[in-house]
């Protein structure tokens, strides 16, 4: 080899090399607090609360009438709540289903409803010279939808279709099992509906379910983006006087009894096990809540986390594996999810298990933690950074009755953690033995998970 070859070899190896070493990202800028564009509120004599909120340049507007009412309130009836809210854009007493559609897209907008476990909504997005038309279309909509028969028979249909789907895949009958084990006595351990129920479901359970729960003392009417203040409150004032008072909901908080379940869901030949682990913590009205939330960030809840590195990039028994905080009123669930290959079930959840235990007795490094601050401070600041994302958050703090200070102290009390309060709040919420496991797989992978002495000990296997 002559000595142009060797060099050229040389620079080959070198480059080779230097790809191989994994790219550190540029260092973060100082963190900045999040600063809350001024609030106007005012509240009607029937309960209705109204906020808004001066946002951005663009001539557009969010108005979004969010009411503590959901899932949570179906009882028997198992997703009324759903049907209620899919039915507010199929007719009134003086639109129908067409009529609405044409309005709202004559605003240069649509209605969207959505439904959740503890509150439900409805919104319009449309340019600002509407705003004031948009607050009375949704008025007519909470006040005066028709539920009407045919209606709701199609809507039963179209949810019980994607119910199905939805209880047919791992990741759903992981968190059906999951949710079911850790809040057996409570509303929050239902996951899914049971579709014979839903089929059962008539005009009149629709609307007792709507006059009970879609009412004014429930419900806050947030207007986000640039527009007529003057003009949207004398449209509100007038187009809400009349909805019905009604009364506040009291959610009871969960007790959380699955600790130290293990649940096996049979999933004959399926190549891999989607994995749930975890347990409840404190919500978010606990003094802990925030550190907890970095906590979870660096152990499993970011691409960069040390669970995700581990069992992902590492070990490569998962594409994309992830912990969260779930919350819902006076409720807060920890759980590390995954969809490993079969043949890595046990040594996935060895891995996830030892890094827990790490966490809980070594603090992180300055620098590490550091870098979790800084990601967790941009991200902070660029969810609320729209007319929804701020709506979002106002609602997220009046639902867990915190002060509207949160949000401009938020990154502050980010940056003031210490490796060791990170430590002990992984020591304090996440002991093993009080943990549920749910693995939903073949019979085959259960073997393995003998094989793991912690899970041995604490699920008895």
């Amino acid at each position: 080899m002559n000595k142009w070859k060797i060099l050229v070899a040389a620079l080959l190896l070198a480059a080779v090399g230097a790809q191989a070493e994994k790219q550190q990202p540029p260092a973060g800028g100082e963190p900045k607090d999040f600063k809350l564009t001024e609030t106007y509120d005012f509240s009607l004599d029937n309960g209705l609360d109204v906020t808004f909120v001066q946002y951005g340049d663009t001539p557009k507007v969010t108005l979004r009438m969010v009411t503590a009412t959901g899932n949570v309130d179906d009882g028997e009836h198992d997703a009324v709540s759903d049907m209620v809210y899919e039915l507010l854009t199929e007719g009134t007493a003086t639109r129908s289903a067409r009529e609405i559609a044409e309005q709202s897209a004559g605003m240069g907008g649509q209605v969207n409803t959505s439904v959740s476990a503890n509150s439900s909504y409805v919104q319009m997005d449309v340019l600002s010279e509407y705003a004031a038309d948009a607050a009375a279309l949704i008025a007519d909509l909470v006040q005066n939808s028709v539920y009407a028969e045919e209606d709701l028979l199609r809507a039963k249909n179209n949810f019980i279709r994607d119910l199905k789907v939805q209880k047919s895949q791992a990741q759903g009958q992981a968190a059906e099992a999951f949710y079911q084990a850790v809040y057996s006595d409570h509303p929050y351990g239902k996951v899914f509906a049971d579709e014979s129920v839903v089929e059962t479901l008539g005009t009149e359970q629709v609307k007792a379910f709507a006059d009970a729960n879609l009412v004014a003392s429930r419900s806050h009417l947030y207007v986000s983006g640039k527009f007529d203040q003057a003009q949207v409150e004398k449209a509100v004032k007038a187009a809400f006087a009349s909805m019905p008072k009604g009364q506040p909901t009291d959610v009871t908080a969960p007790a959380g009894k699955g600790a130290g379940k293990f649940v096996f869901v049979p999933r004959e030949d399926a190549p891999q096990s989607t994995l749930r682990l975890g347990l409840p913590v404190v919500d978010p009205s606990h003094e802990d809540y925030v550190g907890l939330g970095v906590m979870n960030t660096l152990l499993g809840g970011s691409f960069s986390s040390r669970i995700t590195s581990n069992i992902r990039e590492d070990k490569g028994y998962t594409y994309s594996p992830s912990s969260t905080i779930a919350t819902r009123v006076k409720s807060g669930t920890w759980f590390q999810t995954a969809d490993v290959t079969a043949e890595a079930t046990g040594p996935a959840l060895a891995e996830i298990i030892k890094e827990i235990k790490r966490l809980q007795t070594e603090a992180p490094a300055e620098q590490e933690l550091q870098g979790f601050k800084n990601y967790i401070s941009g991200i902070f600041v660029l969810q609320n950074s729209s007319r929804t994302a701020i709506i979002n958050q106002l609602w997220f703090l009046k639902s867990h009755d915190l002060p509207l200070s949160r949000l401009e102290t938020y990154v502050q009390q980010v940056n003031d953690l210490s490796p060791k309060q990170i430590s002990a709040l992984a020591a304090k919420y996440l002991p093993l033995e009080k943990m549920t496991l749910v693995v939903v797989g073949d019979e085959s992978v259960k073997s393995q998970l003998t094989e793991v002495p912690e899970l041995k000990e604490i699920f008895k296997l």
